[in-house]
């Protein structure tokens, strides 16, 4: 009919191209097609002519009545088209929200990911208080799938759990992914002020003799360390490579290992890693209370080799860690320089309460438990250890010292003029911890034996026994936002006893572990640790200030 043949198709234009504004336009044409009937006379309306007798009688009032009649009609249809519509987008919203969950719970998945490499995605730790093992720091799965997503960034990174030390990633950037492979991005940074006090001091060590200390006050870019991880040709054949650097000694590493996943009871590796023998060598970093270890942690602790390496599940709360590789500092070591005796160690991990113990098994309860968290650890190493260097040269090896601070292999150390050109490392260690609304306790004790030594003359000990711990307890004052702290160390070495006091806070300002401004203050009495880019000299007695801002992507 005329009468509704054009407004129906101005209608069907305007409702395929205004999309969802079509309620309101609807309201318009109605009127206008309404005003058309009225005044031309003809259209649909019409087509129900009254009866000569009922025109005659009164016309008016009976075209009134069915336009009218009409327009009630259309009122109605179109309130059931508003409540279909409030229905569908109320449908829509709850799809929405469930895709949305879908997302928070498995990124790869809702991004249109393969169930295979769905199952090597590590579930977000958004909430600690689920206290479940599967998002455990301490059994998280190794890759990071589209962890790109930048809702997900904020969220502390479970790392790559057969990592034990420093060289493990974060949670990154995807770069790129496909059938055959996946490239992931990620860093860490840390900026820092140093200042240890007094600016002049003094030492003697076991033997008599001056011991040189030159306390430093200078700014650094302190650490820069660049990652890249994934997987190849099977999600379950990962790779992760490494640039480590400390600006403090311009040191420069480069590295990375191959994994393969067998599952929860094993992720075997070979290429660099560290020795599990303390728990800050276990892949917690950096989530410490501060941005590097206390002084009994850095004095007793194995370091990082290359070798063949796994982490896996004994039972469903209890882990194990174990590696077999060169020496115990294989970092600027040439394999010329290398001997054919191996290292090993291995870690045992009980978490009998909740069955994790926040992301990567972090020092402080930033996720703030609901639950009693808690951790118990031994570890053992045990390394045939070389002087790496001819005798009248410096020595090569510096990573075992003697309680007042000297290295075993300078000359002198043990006996005046004697150098000691080999040496065998045994640590056993034991570790506690808890959890609680936001209160982090932990302990770990030391035991070091230092024997077999080779020397180029007569030495007066064949054994040398150190024994020493840490207490580290922290709370967060301001959830997720202010952290305090304090710890204390001490060392009983047959030469000296050191100890030390540290009180310190971390700010936050993001709401995510991932950055952080730390600030911290040391007492510490005959520092046995002698190292540029820790906290101590050695023989320091005096105070250390420090201000670090630390970054994680």
């Amino acid at each position: 009919m005329p009468g509704l043949f054009v407004p129906s198709i101005g209608f069907n234009k305007f409702f395929n191209g205004a999309g969802m504004r079509w309620q309101f336009s609807r309201r318009k044409l109605l009127l206008l097609w309404v005003l058309y009937v009225l005044f031309s006379g003809s259209g649909a309306v019409f087509a129900q002519t009254p009866t000569k007798d009922e025109a005659s009688a009164n016309p008016q009032s009976r075209v009134a009545a069915v336009v009218l009649k009409k327009v009630d009609q259309l009122v109605q249809q179109n309130e059931q088209l508003e409540k279909q519509n409030h229905e569908l987008m109320a449908e829509i919203e709850s799809l929405r929200q469930l895709l949305a969950q879908q997302t928070a719970a498995s990124p790869a998945l809702s991004k249109g990911g393969s169930p295979a490499s769905a199952n090597s995605v590590v579930a977000p730790a958004d909430s600690a208080n689920k206290q479940t093992a599967q998002q455990s720091g301490q059994t998280s799965m190794p890759t990071q799938g589209d962890n790109d997503d930048k809702t997900l960034l904020p969220q502390a990174s479970q790392g790559n759990n057969a990592i034990f030390g420093e060289f493990n990633p974060g949670r990154g950037f995807t770069v790129g992914k496909g059938e055959y492979g996946e490239l992931n991005l990620s860093g860490y940074m840390a900026v820092r002020y140093l200042n240890q006090l007094p600016a002049d001091q003094s030492a003697t060590d076991h033997l008599g003799r001056p011991v040189p200390i030159d306390p430093r006050q200078d700014f650094q870019f302190h650490r820069v360390m660049l990652f890249s991880q994934g997987w190849l040709f099977s999600p379950k054949f990962q790779y992760s490579t490494f640039l480590w650097t400390v600006q403090d000694t311009n040191q420069v590493a480069v590295g990375g290992a191959l994994y393969y996943d067998f599952g929860k009871f094993m992720n075997l590796g070979a290429g660099w890693n560290a020795y599990p023998g303390t728990l800050s060598l276990q892949g917690s970093h950096p989530y410490w209370l501060s941005y590097d270890r206390v002084m009994a942690d850095e004095f007793f602790r194995p370091y990082f080799s290359q070798g063949v390496f796994a982490k896996g599940n004994i039972l469903p709360r209890l882990e194990y860690r174990w590696m077999v590789g060169n020496n115990n500092s294989n970092l600027d070591i040439p394999a010329v320089k290398l001997d054919r005796d191996l290292s090993e160690g291995f870690a045992i991990t009980w978490l009998p309460t909740t069955g994790e113990f926040g992301p990567r098994g972090a020092f402080g309860d930033y996720e703030g438990h609901e639950q009693l968290a808690t951790r118990f650890n031994l570890a053992y190493t045990h390394s045939p250890e070389d002087r790496q260097a001819s005798i009248g040269s410096p020595a090569g090896n510096t990573t075992l010292r003697l309680s007042d601070s000297l290295n075993i292999f300078d000359t002198g150390a043990l006996a005046n003029g004697v150098t000691v050109e080999k040496a065998r490392y045994q640590l056993l260690s034991l570790g506690a911890g808890m959890k609680y609304h936001g209160l982090f306790l932990q302990g770990e004790g030391y035991g070091r034996r230092l024997d077999n030594f080779v020397a180029d003359g007569k030495l007066p000990v064949g054994v040398i026994r150190d024994y020493g711990f840490y207490v580290q307890l922290g709370y967060m004052l301001v959830p997720k936002r202010i952290e305090l702290y304090g710890a204390t160390s001490y060392i009983f070495g047959q030469h000296t006893q050191p100890k030390e006091f540290i009180v310190g806070g971390n700010y936050y300002p993001w709401n995510t572990r991932n950055a952080r401004l730390n600030i911290q203050l040391i007492n510490v009495d005959h520092s046995p640790v002698s190292s540029t880019f820790g906290f101590y000299l050695g023989q320091l007695r005096g105070q250390v200030f420090t201000i670090g801002m630390t970054g994680f992507y």
